[in-house]
């Protein structure tokens, strides 16, 4: 009967795996089987809990890092990290409130909004502060300067 039960919990633990994707409960299925193989042997149900708990953690520290990186093999990298703290020209007036602005940064427009809030005119140098989306956040280069002074 704990066979079954065993078998059971490889079965949801492989149902919301499917669901997920994200490597969590996968481990709990190894676990799970060699429980229910313990259980076929007439092992003791204290054997198969603790042979559930070790598998499972011991087949999740050894392959994860691996399965992992497999995982995020075919992740795209990308080099936006480095836009932070770059400086770029404003080309067109940068105004939250009426959604418009952009800047030019290494010859390539991009939209930008203030993270003040304030109007930034044309020709007026920014700093890159952060991404939302394919907007760039900025502020004006001389108050950040000014910031990093004090």
């Amino acid at each position: 009967m704990t066979t079954i039960v065993w078998l059971l919990i490889v079965a949801i633990m492989l149902i919301i795996e499917i669901f997920t994707m994200g490597l969590t409960t996968i481990w709990f299925s190894f676990g799970a089987v060699v429980a229910a193989v313990a259980s076929a042997f007439s092992a003791p149900l204290w054997l198969q809990i603790v042979l559930f708990c070790v598998v499972s953690v011991g087949v999740m520290i050894l392959v994860r890092p691996y399965a992992v990186k497999i995982q995020n093999k075919n992740q795209v990298k990308t080099n936006i990290d480095e836009y932070i703290g770059q400086q770029a020209v404003v080309i067109a007036e940068i105004n939250n409130l009426t959604g418009t602005g952009k800047v030019r940064y290494r010859g390539i427009e991009w939209m930008a909004r203030s993270t003040k809030d304030e109007i930034i005119p044309v020709e007026e140098v920014v700093t890159i502060e952060s991404l939302s989306g394919v907007k760039l956040m900025v502020t004006k280069a001389k108050e950040s300067d000014d910031e990093d002074n004090k």
